[in-house]
């Protein structure tokens, strides 16, 4: 009975460390556009967790991407289970003829490509349930609309190169909080439509973005909290009036000046995880003389 009992708690931790191995992390570099998939066999495309790419890509490797991350190129569910997906070094190249999706509905069909280089396209992650997390490619000027609408994307890091992002971009996601960059100069409306477990929004400019539209958070009934930079706390609150749920309230932070000889000894996310550098949004900084300040970093 022993002997029975020890060999089955033997197999089921061989059990165990073959499904940690099993559902692994993949980081590829590319040399150039359409490589992806020579870089990524076909077993890896449907137990990596974690993904990382970097160096150029185009349409034809994005399509693999969102393979992996649960929609085929015609946007029906895959066997992918990418949770993690890290673009920041990555670059989004424009190729003509180069899709990552096609879509049919009755007479009316699309092929998406990226229009652009350095533009998350229309729809580029669509529909992937799986994926959770996204870090962008840090040159990208535009997230295109509807890009992870219906995503089961609960966070994004937005680089500070942004620009312009579109209507629906993150609509129907189950995004906590957001981090705007100071880069964002346009948002179109219902960027953020239904986006139900929404509670903070932190714009780091400090120059308030042209036109914020009525319905930017159209549907968000948890968004509680938008934070601001204290100098344009006027400006943001202006600008805002009637186009934010009447629970949201305007906050500011703003930079600490410290005192000669004070240094930063440690820095926090506002979860208390302890931070190697600055990171966007709202930091929590102790400093040497036992003082702690929240820093907005854009």
């Amino acid at each position: 009975m022993q002997i029975s009992t020890l060999f089955r708690g033997c197999a089921l931790a061989a059990v165990a460390l073959v499904s940690a191995a099993t559902f692994a992390q993949k980081s590829v570099t590319t040399t150039k556009v359409g490589e992806l998939a020579s870089l990524i066999p076909g077993a890896d495309r449907y137990n990596t967790k974690e993904l990382t790419v970097a160096g150029p890509i185009n349409g034809e490797d994005l399509k693999l991407v969102r393979e992996m991350c649960g929609r085929d190129y015609y946007g029906a569910e895959s066997e992918g289970m990418t949770s993690t997906l890290d673009l920041s070094k990555a670059l989004i190249k424009q190729e003509a003829g180069k899709n990552y999706f096609y879509e049919k509905i009755g007479f009316y069909q699309r092929y998406y490509a990226p229009s652009a280089d350095n533009e998350i396209g229309v729809k580029m992650f669509y529909s992937c349930e799986p994926l959770k997390k996204v870090i962008l490619p840090e040159n990208t000027t535009i997230i295109s609309g509807n890009a992870f609408q219906y995503s089961g994307l609960t966070e994004v890091v937005i680089p500070n190169t942004v620009k312009t992002i579109r209507q629906y971009a993150f609509a129907n996601t189950k995004l906590k909080e957001v981090v705007l960059p100071a880069s964002l100069t346009g948002l179109e409306n219902k960027v953020f439509d239904n986006c139900a477990n929404l509670t903070t929004v932190v714009f780091t400019g400090t120059t308030v973005p042209a036109n914020i539209p009525a319905e930017l958070f159209n549907k968000c009934p948890k968004l509680t909290k938008i934070v601001v930079p204290a100098e344009a706390l006027e400006a943001y609150t202006a600008a805002l009036q009637g186009k934010k749920p009447e629970a949201a309230t305007i906050t500011s932070v703003k930079t600490i000046k410290v005192a000669n000889g004070v240094k930063e000894v440690a820095r926090y996310d506002l979860q208390g995880r302890r931070l190697s550098a600055p990171v966007q949004g709202i930091n929590v900084v102790r400093y040497s003389d036992g003082s702690t300040a929240k820093v907005l970093v854009p």
